[in-house]
């Protein structure tokens, strides 16, 4: 199929003059900077340059330790009021007058930051950073994490609305409020399954601004922008509103922020819409990206009566190695890896998975990883926060029966 690139007026018009590949047309070809009709220009998938692995943070032991060593050879007395082996702690980043203000609203998942939500404020100072500004951000009173350590600048909390109040309708005014005050330059919203994507398009369309959605990757000039189900990518000049997938910038490392606190939050009332909360639904059926604890088979399974009882009753949904799909044992849908969903609950157990590469790229945002496996020198267990070295069909029906007792003793 011939490329097609638009033109200013919003026309489909061939690509002229493109050879070998690049991200936008001919290398170094001034027409490939035409902007499209929605403020950008559209790219191939194929050609887009390659995303960063966010938020993972990879640490060396070695240097760690190197570090702490004295520079002279010889025992050394430790430092005062610091015990060996102790890494020094960061003096805080300060921005006392910013010449920009950012604002990132996370969802916040139980009152804490998911990966989501890191990478949000990670994209926040991306663009804070450029502008020599500060990253203000905006959560309820019941957060418990330090968002000085994620990236804030500065915070500014609101009371948790009664029940049956819709979050997004209450707290779009208030924002809209926030930042006509503050003069906030963006104003930046996770863009997932819960309120950040719907908050952050109440926003824009009081605003009157065509947001950036989708947003893979984002520097000081550009967004780039997934569209056509991710066939194609838009690239365009970062506009006031941004909503942020997962990956999209760093998450903050380092030295910790000032996270000044600013005045409260109030939200409004809109008695249009009743929240009724939450609905029940089979956790077998949710979307592999979108569950929060997930039960994985690998090819070391064979009592799937055992598997399917221990995901009923921790409630999880069901994911498996391509082998087990390849086997007919799981649905196609319940793949996870490189060629199948790349998930990032916030638990994730796998039982007899050798861990191929793959697949540990499908779980490479996971919180926290539980590996059961024959072969201690597999290499799930040496992705795993805790490996259990064991037959899985001993495990399995094991912590079924723990966590029924438990149950019944609550």
């Amino acid at each position: 199929m011939s490329e097609l690139r638009r033109d200013a007026g919003g026309r489909r018009r061939p690509a002229a003059g493109r050879s070998g590949s690049g991200r936008a047309g001919a290398a170094g070809g001034a027409g490939s900077r035409t902007a499209g009709c929605a403020g950008g220009r559209m790219i191939r998938r194929s050609a887009r340059r390659p995303r960063r692995e966010a938020g993972v943070v990879r640490r060396d032991p070695r240097s760690e330790r190197e570090s702490d060593a004295p520079p002279q050879a010889g025992p050394a007395a430790p430092t005062p009021g610091r015990t060996p082996g102790q890494r020094p702690e960061l003096a805080p980043v300060i921005i006392d007058q910013p010449e920009a203000i950012v604002i990132a609203v996370p969802d916040l998942d139980r009152g804490r930051l998911t990966a989501l939500d890191r990478d949000l404020i990670g994209a926040a100072r991306v663009l804070a950073d450029a502008r020599r500004g500060a990253v203000l951000v905006v959560a309820p009173s019941d957060c418990a994490d330090d968002l000085g350590s994620a990236g804030a600048d500065r915070v500014v909390r609101y009371a948790t609305p009664a029940m049956g109040t819709y979050l997004p309708a209450v707290l779009a005014p208030a924002l809209i409020g926030l930042a006509d005050r503050l003069t906030a330059s963006h104003l930046l919203f996770a863009d997932g399954p819960a309120a950040g994507g719907d908050l952050g398009r109440r926003v824009a369309a009081r605003l009157g601004v065509r947001p950036a959605v989708h947003v893979t990757s984002l520097t000081a000039g550009e967004a780039v922008c997934r569209a056509d189900p991710g066939r194609c990518e838009i690239v365009r000049a970062p506009p006031r509103v941004l909503l942020i997938e997962a990956g999209c910038a760093e998450a903050v490392t380092g030295a910790p922020h000032q996270a000044k606190p600013l005045s409260e939050l109030v939200l409004g009332r809109e008695p249009a819409i009743i929240d009724l909360g939450p609905v029940q639904v089979d956790r077998s059926a949710v979307p592999l990206v979108e569950a929060e604890l997930i039960v994985s088979a690998g090819a070391g399974v064979s009592d799937w009566a055992a598997f399917h009882r221990l995901a009923s009753e921790l409630g999880a949904a069901e994911g498996a190695s391509r082998v087990v799909c390849d086997l007919g044992h799981l649905a196609r849908d319940r793949q996870i890896g490189a060629s199948g969903a790349v998930v990032e609950p916030r638990g994730y157990l796998a039982f007899g998975i050798s861990g191929a590469p793959q697949h540990l790229q499908g779980i490479a945002r996971c919180e926290r990883v539980v590996a059961v496996n024959a072969d201690p020198h597999a290499p799930m267990m040496q992705r795993a926060d805790l490996a259990i070295v064991a037959d899985a069909q001993q495990v399995m029906p094991a912590l079924t029966d723990l966590i029924g007792r438990e149950k019944r003793r609550a």
